[in-house]
């Protein structure tokens, strides 16, 4: 049915979780990246198969009322999937996006407007780039290690951009190889850059398979040392095979082992390993939601499962009775107390351990919480947690998700075992990208 090198014109309905267009020729389907539900577009057929083809973009022929010009020349980065659409068609994608999941599972509830950004440039506080011989510093293409140069992204801090020039000079001057994949040989495998939203520290990782020699790596030191607001310059030895950025061989060469931010008036210390929300704005955004939603009296003991390095306990604390947080991350728990006692919050208990192991030995020692939130992985609850969340009965369940069909997969789960799902609201975390981040608030049912 379909050739390689075949010409279609098409009309695009709908976008894949990786955004890419979705149009039908003779009953198959056809995905298309760079195009938008609403496009006519014609397409060249790259990859042929009996009942579906992948094509590229030769050119729209007529545009979807959302589009609009590209804002990046680095077409062939995987990152920003939604980038010829204007930031208004975007929101309304990802309210789409999650009432489609929640109606595929038989799951309704007030689903609110999309909650945005004033400006949705720079708001990544955390940067990973990938180094490759040459040497070639950026970002993978979607789905490869097919590497794109980028010497400056609009999503990331202004800074990075003067950071890898400077690496990559260091590189060239000083004769220091880039790892090869291939051949699992040479030096400089990432650079990493985090930098304080509120704050403007920054912190510099290089990401090594072998050691730089001392001199040349004293040399970098001092130059990254006069970056403005450089706080800590640090080295990481990972020569393991895989696609693993950072390994726990990390030690700081230059400043502070910890950069700080704040999230409101807390104060926070992020470590080279630290899980720390990307979008520091819209994270203000999403924990004010998820407070309003769990409606604190200052009565209540509360669960925070999937804690991380203590975010919204500490949000939640001043707030509560009691804050238990529950995380698997031995280091995040480690951040965790080390960010409650910089914040002088006493009221919070860290443990140590799954949710699904801890909840019910909690719970089978006595330990009742009379609201819970959890902020799970993409992959969503486990269902012995779920059980023993039913079978607890808080009244207010407030589910922080990044993943819009392990909620909607959940919901119904939570819906049929005495929990009504009584609004959801989606917030912007990532702009020009399909992630959805989403607060749904369920109580039990009467």
């Amino acid at each position: 049915m379909f050739k390689a090198g075949q010409l279609l014109t098409l009309s695009v309905h709908s976008l894949t979780d990786k955004g890419d267009g979705v149009a039908q020729h003779n009953g198959c389907p056809v995905y298309v990246s760079g195009a938008l539900p609403g496009d006519e577009v014609e397409v060249r057929v790259t990859l042929a198969r009996p009942r579906y083809a992948q094509a590229e973009l030769k050119c729209v022929l007529t545009p979807a009322a959302g589009r609009r010009p590209d804002f990046c020349p680095h077409t062939a980065c995987g990152g920003c999937q939604l980038r010829v659409m204007d930031y208004p068609a975007q929101l309304e994608l990802k309210r789409e996006l999650l009432l489609d999941a929640l109606t595929a599972q038989g799951v309704s509830c007030p689903v609110s407007e999309t909650v945005g950004m004033a400006e949705p440039f720079h708001y990544r506080n955390k940067a990973q780039f990938a180094v490759q011989p040459g040497p070639s510093i950026g970002f993978y293409a979607k789905q490869s290690h097919q590497l794109t140069e980028v010497k400056q992204c609009r999503v990331q801090a202004p800074v990075t951009a003067d950071i890898t020039a400077l690496v990559y000079q260091w590189m060239r001057e000083q004769a220091v190889s880039a790892f090869n994949e291939t051949h699992h040989s040479g030096c400089v495998r990432y650079i990493m850059v985090r930098d304080g939203t509120h704050s403007g520290e920054v912190m510099v990782v290089l990401v090594v398979a072998e050691e730089p020699a001392a001199g040349a790596l004293e040399l970098l030191v001092e130059q990254l040392a006069g970056v403005p607001n450089m706080a800590s310059v640090q080295l990481c030895v990972n020569d393991a095979a895989g696609n693993r950025v950072l390994s726990s061989q990390v030690r700081t060469l230059w400043g502070k082992d910890t950069i700080a931010d704040k999230l409101d008036e807390l104060q926070f210390e992020v470590s080279a390993l630290s899980f720390y929300q990307i979008n520091p704005l819209q994270t203000e955004v999403l924990y004010k939601e998820a407070m309003r939603q769990a409606s604190l009296s200052g009565n209540e003991t509360v669960f925070d499962l999937y804690s991380g390095i203590g975010t919204i306990s500490l949000y939640l604390a001043p707030f509560a009775a009691h804050v238990h947080g529950i995380e698997i991350v031995p280091e995040a728990v480690a951040d965790a107390e080390r960010n409650a006692a910089r914040n002088s919050i006493h009221n919070v208990t860290f443990h140590t351990g799954a949710a699904e192991q801890q909840v019910p030995a909690l719970y089978e020692q006595g330990l009742v919480a009379d609201v819970v939130v959890v902020d799970p992985p993409r992959k969503g609850c486990d269902e012995n947690l779920l059980n023993t969340l039913v079978q607890m009965g808080p009244s207010r369940l407030v589910y922080v998700s990044c993943n819009p069909k392990s909620l909607a997969r959940d919901a119904a789960w939570l819906c049929a075992h005495g929990f009504e799902l009584v609004q959801a609201t989606p917030v912007d975390m990532f702009p020009h990208t399909m992630h959805v981040e989403t607060v749904a608030l369920f109580i039990k049912s009467q």
